[in-house]
């Protein structure tokens, strides 16, 4: 099965992680405060450690974080369509979603030149920001973010940067959380490949992350997650690389597709949408010629597929099973 569905580094970790997690030693309990990797990481950002906090995968932090902000009955806002678990967070809390939806007929960018305005009438508890977004790839810029985040009054912006790193020139979110208004979410399962692992963190104020902390359940990140974040963290040359790969097939697998006729939203990160007939029809076809696409109908996307950026001899793979797809041929014949 060529999984087409999870954005991941299709290159996997670096060596330096397989070493290290050979020579840990399962019998002893993991670090509760993960002090290694958060000094790692907060070195790796230029803040103090008291503001990041390490987290079972970037979705652990997610339902963390509106657990502390948002309360039953309460409406957070969210910028949709968007990564659906943020809206299923809210609901475990008896609060609801209202969401700020782009059109496909904008490219999926949203309208903001009046959100700072309606932020500060309405002072939702909690607002969510996935950018680059999934899974539309839109990536907002420092100048529009905090235009955004001028606006807030009784919570904070939740911004999910889970695949920021696919993103060559991407700017530093980091300095907006001096200000507390800004809470920064990043996950390293996608861009360092450590998807089976869990692993994410949180950069925010030190009083926001002690208060998520407090919810957190102990040993929370494993012993594994943590020596594997570490070793990748280390291992600088093969990260770049890596990255690098996945942004030139990208670019190969955008001029294929195009050039076959489909029309696509290409976006900012590691992930392109497809526009198809029905996804519904599209993926179940796709899988029985082992091959796994995202259908986006749960982003409300009915006509949309997302896939993920593969080696480039994978991603010929998919096209030609695609075009053997949507052009109706039999399944011998992609055998």
């Amino acid at each position: 099965m060529l999984d087409f569905s999870a954005s991941v580094n299709p290159y996997g970790p670096s060596p330096r992680v397989r070493a290290a997690l050979a020579d840990l030693d399962l019998s002893r309990y993991p670090d509760p405060r993960c002090t290694a990797l958060v000094e790692a990481l907060a070195a790796r950002h230029g803040v103090a450690p008291d503001w990041v906090l390490a987290g079972n995968g970037a979705n652990e932090l997610l339902h963390l974080v509106v657990r502390v902000f948002v309360r039953g009955g309460q409406r957070a806002v969210a910028f949709t369509p968007t990564f659906g678990e943020f809206e299923r967070a809210c609901q475990v809390a008896g609060a609801s979603v209202f969401p700020w939806r782009a059109n496909e007929e904008r490219a999926f960018r949203w309208t903001l030149r009046n959100k700072a305005d309606v932020l500060k009438r309405v002072t939702p508890p909690l607002l969510y920001l996935c950018n680059p977004n999934n899974p539309t790839g839109v990536y907002l810029s420092e100048p529009d973010v905090r235009a955004v985040a001028s606006g807030l009054g009784a919570g904070p912006l939740l911004l999910d940067e889970a695949y920021v790193q696919f993103i060559e020139d991407a700017w530093d979110a980091t300095p907006l959380t001096r200000e507390g208004r800004v809470l920064l979410l990043r996950s390293m399962t996608k861009d360092y490949a450590l998807a089976g692992l869990r692993l994410g963190y949180l950069i925010a104020h030190p009083d926001a992350v002690a208060a998520v902390r407090r919810l957190q359940p102990e040993w929370s990140v494993s012993a594994a997650a943590q020596v594997a974040g570490l070793a990748a963290l280390e291992d600088e040359e093969y990260f770049k690389q890596t990255l690098a790969l996945v942004r030139a097939a990208k670019t190969t697998l955008i001029a294929d597709l195009e050039g076959r006729g489909y029309i696509l939203h290409p976006g900012s990160a590691n992930f392109i949408l497809i526009r198809v007939a029905e996804a519904g029809d599209v993926r179940p076809a796709l899988l029985r010629r082992g091959i796994a696409v995202r259908d986006c109908a749960s982003f409300g996307l009915p006509h949309y597929i997302r896939v993920a950026v593969r080696t480039p001899e994978e991603n010929r793979v998919l096209a030609d099973a695609l075009d053997a797809v949507t052009q109706g041929a039999p399944l011998e014949a992609a055998l």
